[in-house]
């Protein structure tokens, strides 16, 4: 069994835990702030939170002296709260402010050396940032300030929920099974509502060898929380993930089987067989679960996905074009869509793809999850539209920073082809198509290869 976590490994746990919620107070960054947010997890009284949101005021109003001022008044007032410190560091967080973040939890070690919670905050940053190890001690002092922590029992039961829920994360981040589950059932024991918990502890039991205890906690955790992974789809997740297709199939049938009506699992199951190249089930599913539920905006793109992938653009924009309408502010389908119109003989369709292209360029500047994806697709336009110099700028500087994706790389292929540079856009495919199941532009990748193992 390997001792050290591969970044794909380490990057599915953190997307794990980030989506069950352990991180605590550094994922404050993806949420409305409310003074509930800020010391919820400290006390109850309401006529706390008062000043705290004449604080929130200030700081959304950029007067940070003011906003300071008012938190350290409230932390005198009332030592049970936060430090100052960790409160202006959960603004800052957010607003995607790391760096000021950062800088006010490093203070505050050194002005409440005694209090675990910036120990916390900056153990959940560095797991964020897949520096596991860092992730590790930071989380092993929070444990040692956590055991002699008196001064509010509400904050130390916070405390100790996230101290074993983020030395969970780093066990399983190793693969180091049992001593993620000792961990994650102290985290039960502590609060055995918590459907994150449960589901985690599920995906533990699975690595362990224990599949009837790991569906028991998925069905735990799915009887706490609706919206959890339905206990099949979790088991054919894992199964998948460890290359055995067969039995992953098995439990998505399974899945479908036990829950014929919901379209959520007609989805992720027909996005599965999509990942086999299935193209005719995936369609079959995706299509009942738009029977089920016509205004899934979710089933209008993946159905768009599927006929995109099976080359049939006119279908692919039906659906990426409702989708669009239906919700003009998400990227999958503008950034879909895009992708589709540019595919066109009509120049109307074009312009139209370049004009979305650019937006979506501009809307998810840097440090934006979407970023990569928006240049992507506005260099694959470029492309299409004879700019060639310009997808070329854009696809190097993604490359230099290791961000291709699949389809990016099959449109460096491309270029580099134009450029007679054959044996490089050849290896560059043999990789691509080696290490990836299916991607949108995979049947193009595979035409191209094959022509190019002819030449």
């Amino acid at each position: 069994m390997r001792k050290c976590p591969s970044a794909r490994f380490v990057g599915r746990i953190l997307l794990l835990v980030v989506a069950v919620g352990f991180l605590g107070r550094g994922q404050a960054a993806l949420a409305q702030v409310t003074a509930k947010t800020l010391i919820g997890k400290a006390v109850s009284d309401d006529k706390e939170y008062a000043e705290i949101d004449n604080a929130i005021a200030r700081f959304k109003d950029r007067d940070i002296d003011g906003c300071r001022a008012i938190l350290e008044r409230a932390r005198n007032n009332n030592a049970k709260l936060p430090p100052p410190g960790v409160m202006m560091a959960m603004l800052w967080l957010s607003v995607n402010q790391l760096s000021p973040a950062r800088a006010e939890l490093e203070q505050t070690v050194v002005k409440f050396p005694a209090d675990p919670e910036p120990y916390l905050m900056l153990a959940d940053l560095a797991f964020q940032d897949r520096r596991v190890t860092d992730s590790s001690v930071l989380f092993d002092r929070a444990t040692q300030l956590t055991g002699s922590y008196a001064e509010n029992p509400k904050r130390k039961r916070d405390f100790d929920i996230r101290c074993n829920a983020g030395t969970a994360a780093v066990a399983e981040a190793r693969r180091q099974w049992e001593t993620a589950q000792k961990h994650l059932a102290t985290w039960i024991g502590l609060d055995p509502d918590n459907a994150g918990a449960h589901f985690r502890l599920g995906n533990v039991l699975f690595h362990m060898g224990k599949e009837s205890e790991a569906v028991e906690q998925f069905r735990e955790a799915r009887k706490l929380d609706a919206k959890a992974l339905q206990p099949e789809l979790a088991l054919a997740r894992l199964y998948d993930e460890e290359g055995k297709k067969d039995v992953a199939k098995k439990w998505i049938e399974a899945a479908m089987k036990a829950a014929p009506q919901d379209s959520a699992v007609l989805l992720a199951a027909a996005q599965w067989y999509l990942g086999q190249n299935d193209l005719t089930t995936a369609q079959s599913i995706a299509d009942k679960a738009l029977v089920l539920d016509a205004k899934s905006l979710e089933a209008k793109i993946v159905r768009g996905v599927v006929a995109r992938v099976a080359r049939d653009y006119a279908a692919a924009e039906k659906f990426f074009n409702e989708a669009h309408v239906q919700s003009p502010g998400s990227f999958p389908a503008s950034n879909s869509l895009a992708l589709v119109l540019i595919e066109s003989d009509s120049k109307e369709n074009q312009q139209r793809a370049l004009e979305m292209a650019e937006a979506n360029v501009a809307r998810y500047r840097e440090n934006s999850p979407q970023q990569v994806s928006a240049l992507t697709t506005l260099a694959w336009v470029y492309y299409k539209l004879g700019r060639r110099e310009d997808a070329e700028k854009i696809l190097d500087q993604i490359a230099r920073n290791n961000a291709l994706s699949s389809d990016g790389a099959y449109y460096v292929a491309k270029l580099l082809n134009d450029r007679g540079e054959k044996d490089r856009a050849k290896d560059i495919l043999e990789r691509v198509l080696t290490n990836e199941a299916v991607f949108a532009t995979r049947p193009d990748a595979v035409d191209l290869f094959e022509q190019l193992k002819k030449n």
